[in-house]
């Protein structure tokens, strides 16, 4: 009777011990928020005209390449969904002509609109320094994030006096984990 209560209990381990790891277990874990969770640094902040707002004689779409200002820039999507959007840029006194970087950090939460996987619209809300509610649309595939401004403005000369002024236009910024 022994030996029959030793290999029952041998048996019935052994049998919870095999139904309860399987190959297939870390394929089902993953889910949309840990694809989309992780570090997207800014890459590009494309214009919908060039600009040579660093006056070298070379007009750029790519604002990144006419300025550092936009350095360091970035978006830390949580798995949590909360997010911090580092957002670094220009800032123009179009009464003096004159312009200069500026930087601010902001903090959130996200949340999956469409899609799925890698591909996927996400919704990004914060509140500016007036207390207003942002809302950002950001598209994911694969690595990147792309945010779109349709009306957006950014940094370009006046043709006449060469002083700093706002051109309005689509803004699109590209982020890459």
């Amino acid at each position: 009777m022994k030996k029959f209560r030793v290999l029952a209990c041998t048996l019935l381990v052994t049998g919870f011990g095999l139904t309860s790891c399987s190959s297939d277990d870390d394929a089902g874990d993953v889910n949309n928020e840990t694809q989309i969770a992780g570090t997207y640094n800014l890459t590009a902040v494309n214009t919908a005209e060039a600009t040579d707002f660093d006056e070298d004689g070379t007009a750029h779409i790519d604002q990144m390449q006419e300025t550092d200002c936009y350095d360091g820039s970035k978006l830390i999507l949580n798995a949590d969904s909360t997010f911090t959007f580092d957002k670094n840029g220009v800032v123009v006194n179009t009464d003096e002509g004159t312009s200069g970087c500026t930087d601010a950090t902001y903090t959130g939460t996200w949340e999956i609109l469409n899609g799925s996987g890698s591909d996927v619209i996400v919704r990004a809300t914060y509140q500016d320094n007036n207390d207003d509610d942002v809302v950002l649309n950001l598209v994911k595939s694969g690595n990147e994030i792309t945010i779109t401004d349709e009306f957006g403005s950014y940094p370009d000369r006046d043709e006449d006096t060469g002083g700093a002024i706002l051109t309005f236009g689509a803004v699109e910024y590209l982020y890459v984990k």
